[in-house]
């Protein structure tokens, strides 16, 4: 291998390195569900796959108001030096500046953040968008920004059935029932 070639090689391989940046996820799971209008269902946002131990961070998260009502916000108490649940506006189907931080053991790989537990207004399909909080970026013990991608999540609701619709079903059950009783007896 030449000088020129060994030369090209190192700043290829310095460059990588350079380039090299921590980063991580941000989800939801379940990341599909179903529920039924008028129940309240939760989710999990977690951590997944952070490269470099995380000291804190935040989210925003939006919502479709219409099918949905944002109760509470719960984060995971292994972030114990501060956090909080943000501010929820369920008119424009909002949650701004969710935060937490540590310092007594700061995760990496996977980790539980927070707990969101809603309830579902309307039938239809919704997404829950997970976002950037511009005011609490995650950041790792170096005090380095960590690029993080943030995850969604895909809830469908599902109508109650009416009381009349009930009474139909029995109803039919019934004759059913009626007529192959009529039919043995003959």
């Amino acid at each position: 291998m030449n000088t020129l070639q060994r030369l090209c090689a190192a700043l290829a391989l310095a460059g990588l390195a350079c380039s090299a940046q921590a980063s991580g996820n941000l989800v939801i799971t379940p990341s599909s569900s179903t529920t039924q209008q008028g129940s309240s269902f939760s989710v999990d946002v977690v951590g997944r796959s952070f490269t470099d131990e995380v000291v804190g961070g935040g989210f925003n998260l939006s919502f479709d108001a219409a099918l949905f009502s944002l109760d509470s916000v719960t984060i995971d108490t292994s972030w114990e030096f501060a956090r909080s649940g943000g501010l929820i506006d369920n008119a424009s189907g909002t949650l701004t500046d969710a935060y937490f931080n540590t310092f007594v053991a700061p995760p990496t790989g996977d980790f539980a953040v927070a707990r969101l537990t809603f309830t579902a207004k309307a039938p239809g399909d919704g997404v829950l968008r997970l976002e950037a909080s511009p005011s609490f970026p995650f950041a790792n013990v170096f005090a380095e920004v960590i690029d993080v991608s943030y995850g969604s999540a895909r809830v469908s609701v599902t109508a109650v059935p009416e009381p009349a619709t009930w009474a139909t079903l029995a109803a039919g059950l019934g004759l059913m029932a009626a007529r192959r009783r009529r039919a043995r007896q003959a």
